[in-house]
Protein backbone atom coordinates (compact mmCIF):
# COMPACT_ATOMS: atom_id res chain seq x y z
CA UNK A 1 0.00 0.00 0.00
CA UNK A 2 1.10 3.45 -0.66
CA UNK A 3 0.00 7.04 -0.82
CA UNK A 4 -1.26 6.77 -4.58
CA UNK A 5 -3.24 3.84 -4.23
CA UNK A 6 -4.75 4.94 -1.15
CA UNK A 7 -6.65 7.92 -3.12
CA UNK A 8 -7.59 6.03 -5.79
CA UNK A 9 -8.93 3.15 -3.74
CA UNK A 10 -10.53 5.90 -1.60
CA UNK A 11 -12.11 7.77 -4.97
CA UNK A 12 -13.66 4.14 -5.94
CA UNK A 13 -14.90 3.41 -2.30
CA UNK A 14 -16.74 6.46 -1.82
CA UNK A 15 -18.01 7.79 -5.37
CA UNK A 16 -17.81 11.57 -6.62
CA UNK A 17 -18.27 14.06 -3.90
CA UNK A 18 -17.00 17.63 -2.67
CA UNK A 19 -13.87 17.17 -0.92
CA UNK A 20 -11.96 20.48 -1.45
CA UNK A 21 -13.21 24.45 -1.20
CA UNK A 22 -10.25 26.39 -1.28
CA UNK A 23 -10.19 30.57 -2.80
CA UNK A 24 -13.88 29.64 -3.70
CA UNK A 25 -12.54 27.28 -6.00
CA UNK A 26 -14.73 23.88 -5.30
CA UNK A 27 -12.97 20.19 -6.21
CA UNK A 28 -14.52 17.06 -6.08
CA UNK A 29 -12.07 13.62 -4.93
CA UNK A 30 -12.48 12.52 -8.84
CA UNK A 31 -11.20 16.12 -9.45
CA UNK A 32 -7.89 16.32 -7.43
CA UNK A 33 -7.55 12.68 -8.59
CA UNK A 34 -7.96 13.52 -12.57
CA UNK A 35 -5.34 16.43 -11.53
CA UNK A 36 -2.68 14.13 -9.83
CA UNK A 37 -2.73 11.52 -12.97
CA UNK A 38 -2.45 14.59 -15.29
CA UNK A 39 0.63 16.18 -13.35
CA UNK A 40 1.79 12.21 -12.57
CA UNK A 41 2.03 11.81 -16.50
CA UNK A 42 3.77 15.88 -17.06
CA UNK A 43 5.84 15.33 -13.98
CA UNK A 44 7.20 11.06 -15.12
CA UNK A 45 8.13 13.28 -19.03
CA UNK A 46 9.99 15.63 -16.97
CA UNK A 47 12.13 13.15 -15.52
CA UNK A 48 10.84 12.59 -12.01
CA UNK A 49 11.00 8.99 -10.97
CA UNK A 50 10.92 7.05 -8.01
CA UNK A 51 13.21 8.79 -5.40
CA UNK A 52 13.26 12.27 -6.95
CA UNK A 53 13.14 15.34 -5.34
CA UNK A 54 11.06 18.27 -5.47
CA UNK A 55 10.70 21.07 -3.28
CA UNK A 56 7.10 22.41 -3.10
CA UNK A 57 7.18 26.15 -2.00
CA UNK A 58 3.75 27.41 -2.03
CA UNK A 59 0.83 29.32 -0.25
CA UNK A 60 -2.20 26.69 0.04
CA UNK A 61 -3.30 26.38 -3.46
CA UNK A 62 -5.98 24.86 -5.47
CA UNK A 63 -3.50 23.02 -7.08
CA UNK A 64 -1.66 21.91 -4.03
CA UNK A 65 -3.57 18.04 -3.66
CA UNK A 66 -2.89 17.36 -6.70
CA UNK A 67 0.58 17.93 -7.28
CA UNK A 68 1.62 16.30 -4.25
CA UNK A 69 -0.41 13.56 -5.35
CA UNK A 70 1.43 13.94 -9.14
CA UNK A 71 4.77 13.46 -7.01
CA UNK A 72 3.54 10.71 -4.71
CA UNK A 73 2.32 8.66 -8.08
CA UNK A 74 6.14 9.06 -9.56
CA UNK A 75 7.49 7.53 -6.42
CA UNK A 76 9.54 10.48 -5.80
CA UNK A 77 9.73 12.52 -2.66
CA UNK A 78 7.74 15.82 -2.18
CA UNK A 79 9.44 18.38 -0.04
CA UNK A 80 7.13 21.22 1.61
CA UNK A 81 8.61 24.24 2.38
CA UNK A 82 7.17 27.86 4.28
CA UNK A 83 6.30 29.71 1.34
CA UNK A 84 8.01 32.70 3.32
CA UNK A 85 11.58 31.06 3.09
CA UNK A 86 14.55 33.10 2.49
CA UNK A 87 16.74 32.78 -0.84
CA UNK A 88 19.57 31.38 1.87
CA UNK A 89 17.21 28.89 3.73
CA UNK A 90 16.07 27.52 0.06
CA UNK A 91 19.07 27.33 -1.18
CA UNK A 92 20.58 25.12 1.77
CA UNK A 93 17.76 23.24 1.50
CA UNK A 94 17.99 22.38 -2.30
CA UNK A 95 21.74 21.46 -1.98
CA UNK A 96 20.75 19.39 1.10
CA UNK A 97 17.97 17.29 -1.12
CA UNK A 98 19.25 17.88 -4.38
CA UNK A 99 16.18 18.69 -5.53
CA UNK A 100 15.30 17.98 -8.97
CA UNK A 101 12.50 20.35 -9.52
CA UNK A 102 10.89 22.99 -7.70
CA UNK A 103 7.24 23.93 -7.49
CA UNK A 104 6.66 27.61 -6.43
CA UNK A 105 4.11 30.29 -6.40
CA UNK A 106 4.84 32.72 -9.35
CA UNK A 107 6.00 35.58 -6.50
CA UNK A 108 8.30 33.11 -5.41
CA UNK A 109 10.18 32.42 -8.53
CA UNK A 110 12.70 35.59 -8.03
CA UNK A 111 13.75 34.03 -4.86
CA UNK A 112 13.98 30.82 -6.32
CA UNK A 113 16.24 31.69 -9.06
CA UNK A 114 18.57 33.21 -6.92
CA UNK A 115 18.18 29.93 -4.56
CA UNK A 116 19.14 27.73 -7.57
CA UNK A 117 22.04 29.98 -8.92
CA UNK A 118 24.92 27.36 -9.21
CA UNK A 119 22.70 24.24 -8.60
CA UNK A 120 22.99 22.33 -11.50
CA UNK A 121 20.70 19.23 -10.11
CA UNK A 122 17.87 22.03 -10.11
CA UNK A 123 16.55 21.11 -13.49
CA UNK A 124 13.20 22.59 -13.28
CA UNK A 125 10.90 25.47 -11.60
CA UNK A 126 7.33 25.33 -12.19
CA UNK A 127 4.91 28.00 -11.28
CA UNK A 128 1.19 29.05 -12.02
CA UNK A 129 1.04 31.37 -14.74
CA UNK A 130 4.85 31.23 -15.48
CA UNK A 131 5.88 32.09 -18.70
CA UNK A 132 7.85 28.99 -20.24
CA UNK A 133 11.21 29.45 -20.83
CA UNK A 134 13.22 26.46 -21.99
CA UNK A 135 16.68 27.77 -21.99
CA UNK A 136 17.03 29.68 -18.73
CA UNK A 137 18.97 27.91 -16.36
CA UNK A 138 16.51 25.94 -14.18
CA UNK A 139 14.05 26.16 -17.52
CA UNK A 140 11.20 27.76 -16.72
CA UNK A 141 7.46 26.26 -17.11
CA UNK A 142 3.78 26.98 -16.35
CA UNK A 143 2.61 24.99 -14.24
CA UNK A 144 -1.08 24.70 -15.59
CA UNK A 145 -0.33 23.75 -19.11
CA UNK A 146 1.31 20.50 -17.11
CA UNK A 147 -2.55 19.59 -16.53
CA UNK A 148 -3.06 19.24 -20.64
CA UNK A 149 -1.41 15.99 -20.42
CA UNK A 150 -3.63 12.69 -20.57
CA UNK A 151 -3.79 11.13 -17.13
CA UNK A 152 -1.61 8.30 -16.36
CA UNK A 153 -3.04 5.12 -14.79
CA UNK A 154 -0.32 2.69 -14.83
CA UNK A 155 1.87 2.71 -11.07
CA UNK A 156 5.53 2.61 -10.57
CA UNK A 157 6.58 -0.17 -7.71
CA UNK A 158 6.14 1.82 -4.67
CA UNK A 159 6.87 0.75 -1.31
CA UNK A 160 5.81 1.71 2.23
CA UNK A 161 9.29 2.28 2.81
CA UNK A 162 10.07 4.61 -0.15
CA UNK A 163 9.92 8.22 1.47
CA UNK A 164 6.91 10.27 0.52
CA UNK A 165 7.81 13.46 2.05
CA UNK A 166 10.63 15.35 3.72
CA UNK A 167 9.84 18.18 5.81
CA UNK A 168 12.55 20.43 7.86
CA UNK A 169 12.23 20.88 11.27
CA UNK A 170 12.90 24.31 12.19
CA UNK A 171 14.85 23.05 15.28
CA UNK A 172 16.37 25.56 18.23
CA UNK A 173 19.81 25.42 17.41
CA UNK A 174 22.23 24.53 14.01
CA UNK A 175 20.74 23.94 10.76
CA UNK A 176 17.23 22.52 10.23
CA UNK A 177 16.97 18.82 9.81
CA UNK A 178 15.37 17.03 6.83
CA UNK A 179 12.72 14.53 8.31
CA UNK A 180 12.28 11.55 6.36
CA UNK A 181 8.74 10.20 6.34
CA UNK A 182 7.40 6.82 4.59
CA UNK A 183 4.41 5.93 2.89
CA UNK A 184 3.89 3.88 5.56
CA UNK A 185 4.59 6.19 7.94
CA UNK A 186 1.64 9.00 6.17
CA UNK A 187 -0.86 5.81 5.76
CA UNK A 188 -0.30 5.37 9.77
CA UNK A 189 -1.21 8.30 10.54
CA UNK A 190 -3.86 8.60 8.40
CA UNK A 191 -5.32 5.41 10.63
CA UNK A 192 -4.41 7.02 13.69
CA UNK A 193 -6.51 10.24 13.31
CA UNK A 194 -9.63 8.11 11.73
CA UNK A 195 -9.43 6.30 14.85
CA UNK A 196 -9.02 9.15 17.34
CA UNK A 197 -11.66 10.93 15.33
CA UNK A 198 -13.89 8.35 15.75
CA UNK A 199 -15.47 8.82 12.04
CA UNK A 200 -17.37 6.08 12.12
CA UNK A 201 -19.92 6.82 14.86
CA UNK A 202 -19.98 10.68 13.37
CA UNK A 203 -23.75 11.88 12.24
CA UNK A 204 -24.50 14.63 10.53
CA UNK A 205 -22.40 17.23 8.58
CA UNK A 206 -19.00 17.21 9.10
CA UNK A 207 -17.31 20.59 7.81
CA UNK A 208 -13.45 21.21 8.17
CA UNK A 209 -12.06 24.41 8.03
CA UNK A 210 -8.01 24.48 7.87
CA UNK A 211 -5.92 27.26 8.28
CA UNK A 212 -2.75 25.18 8.40
CA UNK A 213 -0.03 25.25 5.76
CA UNK A 214 0.83 22.20 3.74
CA UNK A 215 4.20 22.76 4.16
CA UNK A 216 3.58 21.60 7.97
CA UNK A 217 2.98 18.62 9.54
CA UNK A 218 -0.41 18.95 10.91
CA UNK A 219 -1.60 20.36 6.71
CA UNK A 220 -0.28 16.90 5.75
CA UNK A 221 -2.33 14.55 8.41
CA UNK A 222 -5.55 17.00 6.88
CA UNK A 223 -4.95 15.79 3.19
CA UNK A 224 -4.49 12.28 4.02
CA UNK A 225 -7.25 12.48 6.70
CA UNK A 226 -9.69 12.90 3.85
CA UNK A 227 -8.76 9.93 2.21
CA UNK A 228 -10.60 8.40 5.11
CA UNK A 229 -13.71 9.37 4.83
CA UNK A 230 -16.11 7.12 5.94
CA UNK A 231 -18.98 6.09 3.29
CA UNK A 232 -21.65 7.34 5.22
CA UNK A 233 -20.05 10.59 5.39
CA UNK A 234 -19.23 11.07 1.67
CA UNK A 235 -21.82 13.15 1.12
CA UNK A 236 -21.72 15.06 4.91
CA UNK A 237 -17.67 15.24 4.42
CA UNK A 238 -15.33 18.66 2.91
CA UNK A 239 -12.71 20.41 3.85
CA UNK A 240 -12.60 24.28 3.32
CA UNK A 241 -9.15 25.06 3.00
CA UNK A 242 -7.65 28.92 3.63
CA UNK A 243 -4.17 30.30 2.05
CA UNK A 244 -3.46 31.24 5.10
CA UNK A 245 -5.11 32.08 8.75
CA UNK A 246 -6.61 36.13 8.96
CA UNK A 247 -9.09 36.03 11.87
CA UNK A 248 -12.15 37.57 10.29
CA UNK A 249 -11.63 35.69 7.19
CA UNK A 250 -11.49 32.29 9.78
CA UNK A 251 -14.86 33.50 11.30
CA UNK A 252 -16.49 34.28 8.30
CA UNK A 253 -15.60 31.43 6.36
CA UNK A 254 -17.21 28.79 9.74
CA UNK A 255 -20.19 30.89 9.42
CA UNK A 256 -20.81 30.64 5.81
CA UNK A 257 -20.43 26.78 5.59
CA UNK A 258 -21.48 26.59 9.32
CA UNK A 259 -17.88 24.37 9.57
CA UNK A 260 -18.07 21.56 12.54
CA UNK A 261 -14.43 20.92 13.18
CA UNK A 262 -11.24 23.09 12.63
CA UNK A 263 -7.61 22.27 13.57
CA UNK A 264 -6.02 25.17 15.55
CA UNK A 265 -2.65 25.74 17.77
CA UNK A 266 -3.52 27.45 20.50
CA UNK A 267 -2.30 31.09 19.12
CA UNK A 268 -5.59 30.60 17.03
CA UNK A 269 -7.73 30.10 20.02
CA UNK A 270 -6.20 32.93 21.47
CA UNK A 271 -6.67 35.60 18.80
CA UNK A 272 -10.39 34.32 17.99
CA UNK A 273 -10.99 34.56 22.17
CA UNK A 274 -9.84 38.13 22.17
CA UNK A 275 -10.80 39.58 18.43
CA UNK A 276 -12.79 42.85 18.92
CA UNK A 277 -14.93 41.74 16.23
CA UNK A 278 -15.63 37.80 17.25
CA UNK A 279 -18.86 38.47 18.66
CA UNK A 280 -20.67 39.52 14.95
CA UNK A 281 -19.55 36.41 13.69
CA UNK A 282 -21.88 33.18 14.41
CA UNK A 283 -19.73 30.41 14.99
CA UNK A 284 -21.93 27.95 16.95
CA UNK A 285 -21.57 25.37 14.43
CA UNK A 286 -18.36 24.73 15.80
CA UNK A 287 -18.75 21.38 17.15
CA UNK A 288 -14.92 20.22 17.69
CA UNK A 289 -11.49 21.81 17.74
CA UNK A 290 -8.87 20.32 17.36
CA UNK A 291 -5.63 21.96 19.22
CA UNK A 292 -2.24 20.89 18.71
CA UNK A 293 1.20 21.74 18.18
CA UNK A 294 2.36 23.73 21.65
CA UNK A 295 1.14 23.31 25.06
CA UNK A 296 -2.49 24.72 25.34
CA UNK A 297 -3.13 26.46 28.65
CA UNK A 298 -5.95 25.28 30.93
CA UNK A 299 -7.18 28.70 31.60
CA UNK A 300 -7.17 29.40 27.75
CA UNK A 301 -9.37 26.35 26.90
CA UNK A 302 -11.72 27.03 29.28
CA UNK A 303 -12.32 30.78 28.63
CA UNK A 304 -12.68 29.59 24.66
CA UNK A 305 -15.55 26.31 25.37
CA UNK A 306 -17.13 29.30 28.30
CA UNK A 307 -17.74 31.98 25.15
CA UNK A 308 -18.09 28.78 22.25
CA UNK A 309 -20.08 25.86 22.20
CA UNK A 310 -16.87 23.77 20.78
CA UNK A 311 -15.37 20.84 22.66
CA UNK A 312 -11.29 21.37 22.03
CA UNK A 313 -9.83 17.83 21.72
CA UNK A 314 -5.90 18.81 22.66
CA UNK A 315 -3.45 16.16 20.58
CA UNK A 316 0.31 15.91 20.68
CA UNK A 317 3.02 14.82 17.71
CA UNK A 318 5.79 16.15 16.44
CA UNK A 319 6.78 15.42 12.51
CA UNK A 320 9.10 13.14 13.60
CA UNK A 321 6.37 11.31 14.76
CA UNK A 322 4.22 11.79 11.68
CA UNK A 323 2.75 14.42 13.88
CA UNK A 324 1.07 11.78 15.76
CA UNK A 325 2.08 11.00 19.56
CA UNK A 326 -1.12 11.43 21.64
CA UNK A 327 -5.17 12.51 21.13
CA UNK A 328 -8.11 13.03 23.39
CA UNK A 329 -11.02 11.28 21.47
CA UNK A 330 -14.40 12.81 21.17
CA UNK A 331 -15.83 10.08 24.11
CA UNK A 332 -13.08 10.90 26.20
CA UNK A 333 -14.51 13.25 29.10
CA UNK A 334 -12.72 16.42 29.47
CA UNK A 335 -9.01 16.26 31.61
CA UNK A 336 -8.12 19.67 31.59
CA UNK A 337 -4.41 20.20 30.39
CA UNK A 338 -3.69 16.71 29.00
CA UNK A 339 -3.40 15.29 25.10
CA UNK A 340 -4.77 12.58 25.96
CA UNK A 341 -3.90 8.98 25.40
CA UNK A 342 -1.10 7.07 22.54
CA UNK A 343 -3.12 7.14 19.17
CA UNK A 344 -4.20 3.23 18.42
CA UNK A 345 -0.96 2.61 16.64
CA UNK A 346 1.52 4.09 18.98
CA UNK A 347 3.14 3.15 22.27
CA UNK A 348 3.94 6.26 24.23
CA UNK A 349 6.42 5.98 27.43
CA UNK A 350 8.03 8.18 29.72
CA UNK A 351 12.10 7.87 30.31
CA UNK A 352 14.64 9.07 32.90
CA UNK A 353 18.00 10.45 31.90
CA UNK A 354 18.99 6.81 31.51
CA UNK A 355 16.02 5.38 29.31
CA UNK A 356 14.70 4.00 32.24
CA UNK A 357 10.55 4.08 32.17
CA UNK A 358 8.96 6.41 34.76
CA UNK A 359 5.81 5.62 36.73
CA UNK A 360 2.87 7.41 36.86
CA UNK A 361 2.99 11.42 37.61
CA UNK A 362 7.12 11.02 37.22
CA UNK A 363 8.15 13.90 35.12
CA UNK A 364 10.36 12.66 32.32
CA UNK A 365 11.00 12.38 28.32
CA UNK A 366 8.33 11.78 26.58
CA UNK A 367 8.86 8.91 23.95
CA UNK A 368 7.18 7.20 21.16
CA UNK A 369 7.36 3.97 19.41
CA UNK A 370 5.30 3.03 16.44
CA UNK A 371 4.43 2.29 12.65
CA UNK A 372 4.59 6.62 12.76
CA UNK A 373 8.21 7.24 13.75
CA UNK A 374 10.18 8.49 10.75
CA UNK A 375 12.67 6.76 8.58
CA UNK A 376 15.14 9.48 10.01
CA UNK A 377 17.07 12.36 9.40
CA UNK A 378 17.98 13.13 5.79
CA UNK A 379 22.03 12.57 5.70
CA UNK A 380 22.32 12.65 9.40
CA UNK A 381 22.69 9.23 10.46
CA UNK A 382 24.58 10.31 14.28
CA UNK A 383 21.32 12.34 14.86
CA UNK A 384 19.11 9.54 13.59
CA UNK A 385 20.87 7.57 15.98
CA UNK A 386 21.05 9.84 19.09
CA UNK A 387 17.16 10.62 18.21
CA UNK A 388 15.85 6.45 18.02
CA UNK A 389 17.07 4.14 20.46
CA UNK A 390 16.20 0.46 20.34
CA UNK A 391 13.25 1.96 18.58
CA UNK A 392 11.41 4.43 20.40
CA UNK A 393 12.17 7.91 19.12
CA UNK A 394 12.81 10.64 21.96
CA UNK A 395 10.96 13.76 21.04
CA UNK A 396 13.35 16.21 23.54
CA UNK A 397 9.46 16.90 25.08
CA UNK A 398 9.37 16.58 28.79
CA UNK A 399 5.85 15.39 30.83
CA UNK A 400 4.07 12.63 32.02
CA UNK A 401 1.50 10.61 32.30
CA UNK A 402 -1.42 9.89 35.09
CA UNK A 403 -2.75 6.23 36.10
CA UNK A 404 -4.93 5.76 33.16
CA UNK A 405 -2.24 6.74 30.31
CA UNK A 406 -3.02 10.16 29.75
CA UNK A 407 -0.16 12.61 28.86
CA UNK A 408 0.59 15.96 30.15
CA UNK A 409 2.93 17.81 28.18
CA UNK A 410 5.40 19.84 30.53
CA UNK A 411 7.77 21.28 27.68
CA UNK A 412 10.41 21.26 25.83
CA UNK A 413 13.15 20.35 27.25
CA UNK A 414 15.39 23.10 25.41
CA UNK A 415 13.31 25.59 26.27
CA UNK A 416 13.29 24.77 29.97
CA UNK A 417 14.92 27.11 32.48
CA UNK A 418 17.77 26.49 35.44
CA UNK A 419 17.66 29.01 38.33
CA UNK A 420 20.18 28.89 40.66
CA UNK A 421 19.78 24.73 39.92
CA UNK A 422 16.32 24.74 40.26
CA UNK A 423 14.49 23.54 36.64
CA UNK A 424 11.49 25.99 35.28
CA UNK A 425 9.07 24.84 32.51
CA UNK A 426 8.04 28.32 30.28
CA UNK A 427 4.41 26.68 29.77
CA UNK A 428 3.48 26.52 33.30
CA UNK A 429 4.33 30.12 33.76
CA UNK A 430 2.54 30.99 30.65
CA UNK A 431 -0.77 28.98 32.05
CA UNK A 432 -0.52 31.04 35.19
CA UNK A 433 -0.14 34.27 33.50
CA UNK A 434 -2.60 33.11 31.32
CA UNK A 435 -5.19 33.38 34.47
CA UNK A 436 -4.96 37.37 35.05
CA UNK A 437 -7.92 38.51 34.25
CA UNK A 438 -5.78 41.70 32.01
CA UNK A 439 -3.53 39.62 29.90
CA UNK A 440 -4.09 37.67 26.31
CA UNK A 441 -1.24 35.92 25.79
CA UNK A 442 1.81 35.65 26.86
CA UNK A 443 5.39 34.02 26.90
CA UNK A 444 8.19 33.32 28.87
CA UNK A 445 11.81 32.95 28.31
CA UNK A 446 15.07 32.38 30.15
CA UNK A 447 18.15 34.91 29.80
CA UNK A 448 22.00 34.61 30.82
CA UNK A 449 22.31 35.75 34.21
CA UNK A 450 25.71 36.21 36.22
CA UNK A 451 24.17 35.35 39.84
CA UNK A 452 21.86 32.48 39.06
CA UNK A 453 22.70 31.11 35.74
CA UNK A 454 19.30 32.10 33.82
CA UNK A 455 16.60 34.21 35.27
CA UNK A 456 12.92 34.41 33.73
CA UNK A 457 11.52 37.30 31.38
CA UNK A 458 7.87 37.13 30.71
CA UNK A 459 6.39 38.77 27.73
CA UNK A 460 2.50 39.89 27.63
CA UNK A 461 -0.33 41.05 25.42
CA UNK A 462 -2.73 42.76 27.22
CA UNK A 463 -6.17 42.45 26.73
CA UNK A 464 -7.93 45.36 24.57
CA UNK A 465 -8.21 48.63 27.18
CA UNK A 466 -6.79 46.74 30.10
CA UNK A 467 -4.24 48.49 31.97
CA UNK A 468 -1.80 46.28 34.43
CA UNK A 469 1.48 47.06 35.68
CA UNK A 470 4.42 44.65 35.74
CA UNK A 471 4.49 44.41 39.83
CA UNK A 472 0.87 43.24 39.20
CA UNK A 473 2.15 40.94 37.21
CA UNK A 474 4.90 39.46 38.63
CA UNK A 475 2.64 39.12 42.26
CA UNK A 476 -0.39 37.33 40.29
CA UNK A 477 2.37 35.11 39.30
CA UNK A 478 3.93 34.50 43.01
CA UNK A 479 0.88 33.73 44.58
CA UNK A 480 0.55 30.49 42.24
CA UNK A 481 3.64 29.28 42.01
CA UNK A 482 7.03 29.36 44.21
CA UNK A 483 8.74 32.75 44.37
CA UNK A 484 11.53 31.60 42.68
CA UNK A 485 9.96 30.72 39.26
CA UNK A 486 8.36 34.24 39.12
CA UNK A 487 9.77 36.56 36.52
CA UNK A 488 12.58 39.26 37.21
CA UNK A 489 11.46 41.29 34.61
CA UNK A 490 7.68 41.30 32.30
CA UNK A 491 7.88 42.91 28.91
CA UNK A 492 4.57 44.22 27.97
CA UNK A 493 4.15 43.63 23.52
CA UNK A 494 1.44 44.32 20.98
CA UNK A 495 2.08 41.02 19.69
CA UNK A 496 4.47 37.95 20.89
CA UNK A 497 6.43 36.80 17.67
CA UNK A 498 5.42 33.44 15.90
CA UNK A 499 6.25 31.23 13.57
CA UNK A 500 3.78 30.90 10.67
CA UNK A 501 1.83 28.41 11.93
CA UNK A 502 1.62 30.04 15.44
CA UNK A 503 4.53 28.80 17.36
CA UNK A 504 6.44 31.25 19.78
CA UNK A 505 9.57 32.39 18.17
CA UNK A 506 11.23 31.82 21.62
CA UNK A 507 14.67 32.71 20.26
CA UNK A 508 13.47 36.20 19.12
CA UNK A 509 11.91 36.70 22.11
CA UNK A 510 15.69 35.72 24.03
CA UNK A 511 17.33 38.16 21.90
CA UNK A 512 14.98 40.79 22.97
CA UNK A 513 14.94 39.69 26.60
CA UNK A 514 19.32 39.03 26.80
CA UNK A 515 20.77 42.14 29.22
CA UNK A 516 23.37 44.16 27.02
CA UNK A 517 26.78 43.15 26.48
Amino acid sequence: MNLAVLAEQSAERLGEHLALEIDGHRFTNWQILDRGKRLHAAFSELGMKRGSRAVVLMMNHPLQYPIMQGIFRTGGTAVPVMPQAAAAELRYILADTEAAFVIADLDRVPTVREAAAGLTHVRGILAPGAEDDPQAAPAEMRLESLLDYAPRTELPAIGEEDVAVMLYSSGTTGRPKGVLLTHGNLLAGAEAVSEASMLDSWQGPRVTLSAMPIAHIFGVAIMNDLLMTPKHLADKTHLVQMKWFEPERFMALVQEHRCSTTAAVPTILAVLLHHPKAATFDLTSLSEIICGGAPLPVELAQAFMRRYPARIREVYGLTECTGMGSANRRTDPFRPGSAGRAYCNTELAIFDEHDAPLGPHQRGEICLRGRTVMKGYHNRPDETAQTIRDGWLHTGDVGYLDEDGYLYVVDRMKDMIIRGGENIYPAELEAVLHEHPAVAEAAVVGVPDEVYGENVVAFVVAKPGAQVAEAEIIEHVCTLVARFKAPSRVHFVQAIPKSNIGKILRRVLREKAAPPA
